[in-house]
């Protein structure tokens, strides 16, 4: 049994033993699901055990994971090398699958607290870790800094880690993650920083979209350089149509338009609804980027102070010069 502060980030396969449910909404980055009961099947054993007995639900229990265990063992017999196994609290999961595993001769240990220590670790790195100099990147919607800071080494891309791209349309064609999620994310990508002088990353409001970026992390951004990314207008047209409306759904979009109307005013809420149905969707684009996105970020982006405006790859790479 190990503590997650001795193998997290080590030579180890971690391999989650909870639900798809459990493992969906977080689990330990680069850790293989192979659990011991589907989401219905944990459902009938938690319902045994709280209506029930205890021991009536380890007797369902077992007998589920017998009829799977074939299956469960050529699975570990594919993963190469040390293997660590977690539940939610290193309790019966975890320690009935390695047990089995360690009189078969597989080298496994079992994660001491489970998943809900590994939970506990996130939060205190996060509170303590030593974050590199930031320039936050700030630029109207459309104008392409997710885009930049992905084409270079040094960047956090927040919005890419909570999968949501901070605003009302933000979700379109993507699956957010958990609150969980993302700060498990965001810690393996800060280990990863750690020997940079200057990360990118892009100017944000506190939350993106149900996600809320970690106090230290905001912070860090609010008292960092900022630079500015300038983009004509239809160029963020035509990126906003390549990323949003590949096989559009007009239904969600509409419904999309509808949140928006108390901004935008009835009657330009229709006449975008009208245009939609048009096929005529850069149109509808254009007039959301510049009546509704602008008007809400505009004055905030003018009011900060810039070291630099840049307009290309070439010019950001130019503000860390080390970068290649």
């Amino acid at each position: 049994m190990k503590a997650i502060e001795e193998i997290y980030n080590k030579d180890y396969t971690f391999v989650d033993v909870r639900s798809p449910k459990e493992f969906e909404e977080d689990h330990i980055p680069g850790a293989i699901n192979i659990p011991l009961f589907s989401n219905e099947e944990r459902a009938i054993v938690g319902t045994i055990y709280k209506k029930e007995s205890k021991d009536l639900a380890i007797e369902k229990g077992l007998e589920i994971m017998s009829e799977k265990l074939p299956a469960m063992v050529k699975k570990y017999k594919e993963i190469e090398g040390k293997v660590c196994i977690y539940c939610w609290r290193g309790g019966m999961r975890s320690g009935s699958i390695t047990s089995l595993l360690k009189s078969m001769k597989f080298n496994v240990i079992k994660l001491e607290n489970g998943y809900k220590d590994y939970r506990r670790y996130v939060r205190e790195e996060l509170d303590k870790i030593e974050l590199p100099e930031f320039i936050v990147i700030y630029g109207l919607t459309g104008s392409g800094k997710t885009e930049l800071l992905n084409k270079v080494s040094n960047s956090l891309d927040l919005e890419g880690l909570a999968q949501h791209r901070g605003s009302i349309f933000g979700d379109i064609n993507l699956k957010p993650n958990s609150q969980k999620r993302f700060e498990s994310l965001l810690l393996k990508r800060l280990l990863e920083l750690q020997k940079e002088k200057i990360v990118f990353v892009e100017g944000e409001s506190r939350r993106v979209g149900r996600i809320l970026i970690h106090e230290k992390v905001w912070k860090h951004m609010q008292e960092a350089k900022k630079a500015k990314l300038i983009c004509p207008d239809e160029e963020r047209v035509e990126r906003i149509y390549k990323e949003y409306c590949n096989d559009l759904d007009k239904k969600l979009f509409k419904e999309k338009i509808l949140l928006i109307e108390k901004y935008l005013g009835k009657q330009k809420a229709q006449e975008l609804i009208q245009l939609l149905d048009e096929d005529k969707i850069k149109e509808v684009i254009k007039i959301i980027l510049l009546d509704y996105y602008d008007n809400l970020y505009a004055h905030t982006i003018d009011s900060k102070e810039y070291i630099a405006e840049i307009h290309s790859l070439q010019e950001l790479k130019e503000l860390c010069p080390s970068k290649s």
